[in-house]
């Protein structure tokens, strides 16, 4: 095996780590990129449905207390119309 024959096995080597080099890197940038959208995502959607329950929580006891004034309302027409 001759020195250039060598050497032009070590260039073409060298050559095919950096490129899958480069590749791997790539893959690796994009997968961190969308693992920060999807965290983003996760954290947007936690703090939406903290406030949906919130506000779902503050209808339960706005019903409630409509339930309680309609029930007093019907007691006081029983009562005017029974006496």
């Amino acid at each position: 095996m001759s020195n250039r024959a060598l050497i032009a096995g070590i260039a073409a080597g060298a050559a095919a780590l950096a490129t899958a080099a480069i590749f791997i890197s790539r893959r690796n940038a994009k997968k961190t990129a969308f693992r920060k959208h999807v965290e983003e995502a996760k954290d947007n959607l936690e703090g939406k449905l903290n406030t949906l329950h919130k506000k779902a929580e503050k209808e339960v006891k706005n019903a409630d207390k409509t339930i309680n004034v309609a029930k007093e309302r019907a007691n006081e027409w029983t009562k005017t119309a029974n006496a």
